[in-house]
């Protein structure tokens, strides 16, 4: 009997991985408090490390670190309502510009790196504190719809690519079919959370949201595409680094809270 193919061996360890993930991350989105913060935090941290790995090639370095501490005090501040004079955030800010300068280290990714961690870890916990977890839960399963069904419609579908250059593998099927299958299971999702919007509203809402997040997809794809590098890390088997799992999460949850902060729902 030969060998099951690399493809099939690489699909399997996936499955397997999301099996087990998924359960931890929903029980922890509904579970909320002390374990849900804990878990932003970590990741956050994580993205950072896989940023500057990608970025520098070495992950702990001097900006790391200093990116680290001014992440953590902002979010300890929106978690805990104890905030600072500015000057203490501005402390790491200035450190971490200098360690830029000294160690000739570029600022603009260092600076982005910082905004690409930060302000999903901020726009998460914001959620969580003014809704209840279903939010969160329906922007992932958004999310989640939206990675699988492109994956599928791509993979059984093809036509012409999306972007050649920066992702070779992403079809226009691909996206669209992902985007359909996002507005079903979000439609699914909210009638079973008794969400209280319209369908004329929340279909292109669920639609949109879903597209914005492929982009996010495809931004990290264009940084690791810059600097040349496959995946953001290994630390999931079979799905490479924490940025490859969670680039259109990274997304989607600041744009919600954009929206809700725009419209002033439920605030």
């Amino acid at each position: 009997m030969s060998d099951p193919s690399p493809k099939k061996s690489g699909l399997m360890l996936r499955v397997v991985s999301a099996l087990v993930m998924l359960p931890i991350a929903i029980s922890i989105i509904l579970l909320g408090g002390i374990a849900y913060n804990i878990l932003v935090i970590l990741l956050t941290v994580l993205i950072l490390f896989e940023w500057n790995g990608i970025c520098e090639d070495k992950a702990f370095n001097s900006v790391f670190a200093f990116q680290t501490i001014l992440v953590l005090l902002l979010i300890y501040s929106l978690i805990t309502g104890i905030y600072f004079s500015e000057y203490i955030y501005l402390v790491p800010v200035g450190l971490l510009v200098v360690a830029c300068i000294y160690y000739k280290i570029n600022l603009l990714f260092a600076l982005l790196g910082t905004a690409y961690a930060l302000l999903p870890a901020l726009s998460l916990i914001w959620l969580r504190q003014n809704f209840d977890g279903l939010i969160v839960l329906w922007v992932m399963i958004i999310v989640w719809s939206m990675d699988t069904g492109a994956y599928f419609a791509g993979k059984n579908i093809g036509g012409p690519k999306m972007a050649p250059r920066i992702s070779p593998n992403k079809t226009w099927a691909g996206l669209i079919g992902g985007a359909i299958t996002a507005v079903i299971f979000g439609l699914i999702a909210a009638h079973y959370f008794e969400f209280k919007f319209n369908l004329i509203f929340l279909i292109p809402a669920a639609a949109i949201l879903a597209i914005w997040s492929q982009i996010g997809d495809l931004a990290e794809s264009a940084l690791k595409r810059h600097f040349k590098v496959k995946d953001s890390g290994a630390i999931i088997p079979g799905h490479g680094g924490i940025m490859d799992r969670v680039d259109g999460v990274l997304f989607a949850a600041p744009a919600v809270v954009l929206f809700i902060y725009l419209s002033g729902i439920g605030v």
